[in-house]
């Protein structure tokens, strides 16, 4: 991550998602109320430093959203 200038991986996903932003063209206030509630939780989660290790995240959606 530090060889692509982002200190952190709540760094890199805030970017990565600002970018997909920029390029949808689309707003966070274009969302509805609950993805909007959810996204900002989720940055005042990280801001606070709760965030959860990637690995951790990466299998539970994983588990969730692939079945082998």
């Amino acid at each position: 991550m530090r060889k692509h200038g982002y200190t952190s991986a709540d760094d890199a996903v805030r970017v990565a998602l600002e970018k997909m932003d920029q390029e949808a063209g689309e707003c966070i206030e274009d969302l509805d109320a609950e993805t909007q509630a959810a996204i900002k939780q989720g940055i005042a989660q990280a801001e606070r430093g709760a965030g959860r290790p990637w690995d951790e995240v990466r299998e539970e959606i994983r588990a969730r959203f692939i079945k082998d």
